[in-house]
C-alpha cells in the first residue's frame, strides 16, 4: 500500500469512528422516552429520624433499667496489674495497673434485644481523663443479642493507677446502622 493509501485508510477510519460514536450519542439522547416521574416515597421508604436520648448517669453498684425490661449493671470490680504491659502513652514496657469488672445485661421483655453493637468509654481520676481499655478479661465480647428471659455478660477493664479511685464507664447500644437503641448510660463512682 502506498503512502497515500495509508493516509486515506487512517483518515476514513477516524472519520467513521467519529461519525459512529457521535451518532450513537445523538441517537441515545433521542431514543430515550419522556422523563418518568419519581414515585412518591412510601412510609417504608421515608428516612426515619435518628432517635435522640438524654444520657443517664447511675452509681457503679446500680442496675439500670431501660424501661422495656432490658437492664444493665456492673459487678466484680478488681484492681489488677498487667506484668510487662506496654504503656499506651509512653510505649515503654512496665507493670501496668488497671481496674476490671463484669458487665451484666438481662432481657426480661417479650422481644429480642440487640446487644452486640455498642460503644464504650472509660474515664478515671478526678478530674476524669479518658483511659484505654486493655481488654485483658477472659470473655471481652458482648453477646450479639438477648432473647426474652435471657441474660449475658462480658468483662471490661481500663488502665488506672492506684490513686485513680474515681471510675466512669459509659456504654451505648446501637443497631446495625449505628442508630442508638437506648440512651447512653454512664456508671460513675469510687473503686477501692
Amino acid at each position: 500500500m502506498t503512502r497515500t493509501g495509508w493516509i486515506t485508510t487512517v483518515a476514513a477510519t477516524v472519520a467513521a469512528l467519529i461519525v459512529g460514536f457521535g451518532a450513537g450519542w445523538f441517537a441515545h439522547g433521542t431514543t430515550m422516552g419522556p422523563p418518568v416521574a419519581e414515585p412518591e416515597p412510601t412510609e417504608q421508604q421515608t428516612p426515619q429520624p435518628t432517635p435522640t436520648f438524654e444520657p443517664v448517669t447511675v452509681d457503679l453498684d446500680e442496675t439500670h433499667e431501660f424501661g422495656d425490661g432490658f437492664t444493665i449493671g456492673l459487678s466484680d470490680f478488681r484492681r489488677e496489674v498487667e506484668e510487662g504491659g506496654v504503656d499506651p502513652v509512653t510505649g515503654e514496657e512496665e507493670d501496668l495497673p488497671y481496674v476490671s469488672w463484669r458487665v451484666e445485661v438481662s432481657n426480661e421483655s417479650t422481644d429480642p434485644v440487640q446487644t452486640g453493637a455498642l460503644t464504650r468509654t472509660c474515664e478515671v481520676g478526678d478530674p476524669p481523663r479518658e483511659s484505654g481499655a486493655p481488654a485483658l478479661g477472659s470473655d471481652v465480647k458482648p453477646p450479639e443479642s438477648l432473647e426474652p428471659g435471657q441474660s449475658g455478660s462480658w468483662d471490661e477493664d481500663c488502665w488506672a493507677e492506684e490513686d485513680d479511685t474515681r471510675l466512669q464507664y459509659t456504654v451505648e447500644f446501637h443497631d446495625q446502622d449505628f442508630v442508638p437503641l437506648y440512651p447512653p448510660v454512664t456508671f460513675a463512682g469510687e473503686v477501692d
